[in-house]
């Protein structure tokens, strides 16, 4: 009873899955992924034993002996609805006639996208367009996610949605480099009117967090940005700053742009 991504990232190294779906907390049984594995998203009447020992499989096996070998095996295969791509970025996804309409399938170039109670076929055609397409991996899956919920998505209505991404991991284990063990971003919303942007909102706060970005000098805002701390109550920009754990993204002198931006919107 959802919509989602199972996508590929050869440049650096990810696996990523993005999820929404009429149904509480679907983040939390949808989406499996280790890096150097791959990714599955198991869905429609879920089993979990697709994510913890599809997992295993690819581990050993590719994306279609994985998904051959789950299926084979379960009685309610028919019922179920799967996507996968492993280590290498091959792809396959399975649909079961057993499904509720609209379901299906797109597989294409290091993604696959599948989807059930959909409204109709346009709305996995518009998140394969945009992964077909440029840019970072985790706006490639959010952007999917958008695109597929703007031609109706999960026909039932909204409730939650998820991204995950997963990497190789690489540098020290610190608070603020999760890629160290593999974790490069894992947001969920269980509960809410509008999941999919709020996914989108808190993913700004987690780009300005832990992502390298462009740094604009504080005295080119200087306005700006004490309306806006008078508005929250703060003394000074570097008050704000600590409790927001934006540290590693001001100077003094110089802010992260989209730290930012996250400061000046709460203007309005």
């Amino acid at each position: 009873m959802t919509f989602s991504i199972v996508i590929y990232d050869p440049e650096i190294k990810a696996w990523g899955i993005g999820v929404a779906s009429k149904f509480l907390a679907v983040g939390a049984f949808v989406p499996w992924l280790k890096p150097g594995a791959g990714a599955i998203a198991t869905q429609a009447l879920a089993n979990l034993k697709y994510g913890v020992e599809g997992l295993q499989l690819l581990e050993k096996y590719d994306a279609k002996t994985t998904l051959e070998k789950l299926i084979s095996s379960d009685p309610l295969s028919e019922r179920r609805q799967v996507g996968i791509v492993d280590s290498k970025g091959s792809a396959v996804a399975f649909t079961g006639k057993e499904c509720y309409p609209y379901a299906g399938h797109i597989i294409g170039n290091n993604f696959t996208v599948q989807g059930n109670i959909l409204a109709g076929e346009e709305v996995l055609e518009a998140m394969a367009k945009v992964a077909e397409g440029k840019g970072k991996i985790h706006e490639k899956i959010f952007n999917a996610l958008l695109e597929a919920d703007n031609k109706g998505g999960d026909r039932r209505g909204k409730q939650s949605a998820a991204i995950v991404v997963v990497k190789m991991p690489e540098g020290e284990v610190s608070e603020i480099n999760p890629s160290a063990v593999g974790k490069f971003l894992d947001i969920r919303v269980d509960d809410d009117s509008d999941p999919i942007n709020e996914i989108g909102r808190v993913m700004k706060i987690w780009e300005a967090t832990f992502l390298e970005e462009e740094m604009v000098n504080v005295k080119d805002y200087e306005s700006e940005i004490s309306e806006a701390l008078r508005k929250l109550g703060y003394k000074d920009l570097k008050s704000w700053i600590e409790v927001n754990n934006f540290e590693n993204k001001f100077t003094g002198d110089k802010i992260g742009k989209n730290v930012l931006e996250i400061l000046l919107s709460k203007r309005k």
